[in-house]
């Protein structure tokens, strides 16, 4: 696995990268840049103090200015990567794999290139959580903290399961029999070191969830949407399955499901997640966006 030089072993106990995915402009007018900055205000704020944190954003060469730009806001060590000029070649092959996947809207061909570059780009001997722009720490996460500071673990992934948008239950898979972290959300995991998947693995799954019959739904339960997506997310769920997952509390870590006393909120209500926050990042907010944005 080739690693970004900044991304090379830091030997320290303990580490946790943080791994964002943003193919966006950094501007006010861009609502997913506005939750991204919400986003790292929680984390710096909730998750930082307590564990050795460096953020890792992927975006691309037309962007990668502003992202620098607003890492100078952060006390939290940034490494912002141009996947299409740092790693051009194997862009250019997750691209391919990516638009050769015929049951996927525009958004799951991005989390397909994601998540190549997350076993290809991330030290796979160090902690490392996947969250999307639009995950916000609305108390300090615990159970993740503690996930990070054990040593040797039984279930090598912690991950956040859509519970909520299933009729109550963690979905399962339609067409597919094994064991599967069930309701695993891929805009927010953790894998403890050591777990790794290989490019040929990714991309024959996604085949074999690509041949897949789009009805009746490939989600069990179904979804009562006709749109067939999140290809990405259902090949994570198979694919990280062998190393044993964990699943949060749903009561405390929810996916779109506005509760009161979540500690994680992943989802677009942002005016929910307004409510819950404090105001010296309320106020960062404001002077951020006056500075960089």
């Amino acid at each position: 696995m080739t690693k970004a030089p900044h991304l090379q072993n830091t030997t320290l106990p303990n580490v946790l990268h943080v791994r964002y995915s943003a193919f966006f402009p950094v501007s006010r007018t861009e609502s997913n840049c506005v939750e991204l900055l919400l986003s790292l205000l929680t984390l710096e704020q909730r998750v930082a103090p307590y564990i050795d944190l460096r953020v890792v954003i992927y975006t691309l060469t037309i962007y990668r200015a502003g992202f620098q730009r607003l890492s100078t806001q952060f006390k939290i060590p940034f490494s912002i990567i141009a996947l299409d000029t740092e790693f051009a070649a194997k862009y250019a092959e997750w691209t391919a794999v990516a638009n050769s996947i015929q049951h996927a809207l525009p958004v799951d061909r991005l989390c397909i290139v994601r998540l190549f570059a997350d076993f290809h780009v991330l030290p796979a001997d160090e902690h490392r959580l996947m969250i999307g722009c639009d995950v916000f720490f609305l108390e300090v996460p615990q159970e993740l903290l503690a996930f990070i500071w054990k040593g040797k673990k039984k279930s090598k992934v912690l991950y956040l399961s859509d519970a909520y948008s299933f009729a109550g239950v963690p979905y399962r898979l339609r067409y597919y029999h094994p064991p599967i972290l069930e309701g695993l959300v891929a805009d927010f995991y953790c894998l403890a070191p050591g777990v790794k998947l290989h490019e040929n693995a990714i991309h024959g799954c996604l085949k074999m969830i690509d041949d897949w019959p789009t009805i009746p739904r490939r989600w069990d339960p179904p979804l009562h949407s006709s749109i067939v997506h999140a290809c990405e997310q259902q090949a994570a769920a198979i694919l990280l399955q062998p190393f044993k997952g964990e699943s949060l509390p749903v009561e405390r870590y929810a996916n779109n499901f506005e509760n009161p006393g979540l500690t994680v909120f992943h989802g677009h209500a942002t005016k929910f997640v307004v409510k819950r926050l404090n105001e010296d990042i309320m106020a960062r907010s404001r002077a951020i966006i006056e500075d960089c944005m």
